[in-house]
């Protein structure tokens, strides 16, 4: 593999100097470049031309997020988004991601000198992004690009939906914003996991609820699913639906992890799959690795729907990919005619 060009954009001198440490380390990465603010970044990106940038968003001369919005339209490029956890920063980085940043990574809570504990993750990302994204397509696809009208009939059977469950990772940010504004507000009961830490769920949920006809918030346990919410699993909880007496509830836990993630889309389609058949609509979007396979596979067998979002549109083409090679998808639709399919689906009788 090629060496990775990075340019580093934050304005802790140190946190620059082991971070450079940290990335050339692994052999893959050269840091070609050290901003220490927005403005610097820029420049660097726009002289260097690296194949990919590291970004903090609280900086001096210009943030972040400004140099984000400048870069994407004068020289766009994969942004990473190197954030703190916490409330504040979760709220900025969730608009980092809308406005096209690709993915991001908490900082350690032990702060510069535990770098090397995320090295491993931080190097993965770095070149899964570099090597497998599908950044470009993103780019030459806003999410706030008004979606054409599509056909569907002959395509995509009618029938009762009574739970829309959806499972995402990298790039689900951005497909979240395409899909569920566009939703009605009577829309089924949605139910949602995203893979994200616990802050950034919470703050993603009140983005998307500022914009979005249905209402949409974070699962809490015990809650019951009605029509016109949109509930997104905890960060670091699982998320499953129960039957209660003659109504559907979340129950969230502190479980271990299912594919490696804590919330898990194949613990949430599982728990759909036991409580639901032909009235479930599963939709598997953007996402590295291959976690909601196994769900979407016993929701598929029991007669539920599943789309898939398809590769052009998708930032990783992983979580996709694996659900449609393991036979569970119907169809795989542009991310940007996904709100249209389901309002599609669910307004009529049956019609098989």
């Amino acid at each position: 593999m090629n060496i990775i060009r990075s340019v580093i954009a934050d304005d802790s001198a140190l946190l620059r100097d082991v971070l450079t440490e940290v990335l050339e380390k692994s052999g893959s990465i050269k840091v070609v470049g050290a901003a220490k603010n927005g403005k610097e970044a820029v420049e660097f990106v726009k002289a260097l031309k690296p194949d990919i940038l590291i970004l903090d968003c609280d900086m001096p001369v210009m943030d972040g997020l400004e140099a984000l919005k400048k870069i994407m339209a004068e020289c766009p490029l994969p942004v990473f988004m190197f954030s703190s956890l916490t409330r504040e920063g979760a709220t900025i980085t969730i608009k980092a991601l809308e406005y096209g940043a690709i993915d991001f990574l908490l900082k350690p809570a032990g702060g510069v000198r535990q770098l090397e504990t995320v090295a491993n993750e931080l190097i993965r990302k770095i070149k899964f992004i570099v090597v497998k994204s599908r950044f470009a397509t993103v780019a030459r696809q806003p999410v706030s690009a008004p979606p054409e009208k599509p056909e569907f009939s002959g395509r995509i059977p009618q029938r009762p939906i009574d739970i829309i469950t959806i499972g995402s990772s990298t790039g689900g940010v951005q497909a979240g914003l395409a899909i569920i504004p566009k939703l009605p507000r009577n829309t089924k009961p949605i139910v949602w996991v995203q893979h994200m830490p616990a802050n950034f769920t919470y703050s993603y949920a009140e983005r998307l609820n500022h914009i979005s006809q249905m209402e949409v918030a974070e699962g809490r346990d015990g809650e019951a699913l009605k029509e016109g919410r949109c509930l997104i699993a905890p960060g670091g909880l699982q998320m499953r639906v129960r039957r209660k007496a003659n109504e559907y509830r979340l129950s969230i836990g502190k479980d271990e992890k299912d594919s490696g993630h804590n919330p898990s889309c194949n613990v949430l389609f599982e728990s759909v799959a036991e409580c639901f058949s032909r009235n479930a609509l599963g939709i598997i979007l953007t996402g590295m690795g291959s976690d909601g396979t196994e769900g979407l596979v016993k929701m598929h067998r029991n007669g539920s729907y599943v789309i898939g979002q398809n590769e052009d549109s998708c930032v990783v083409y992983g979580m996709p990919r694996s659900a449609y090679a393991a036979g569970a998808v119907d169809i795989q639709l542009d991310v940007k005619e996904i709100a249209a399919a389901v309002q599609y689906m669910t307004s009529g009788k049956e019609k098989v």
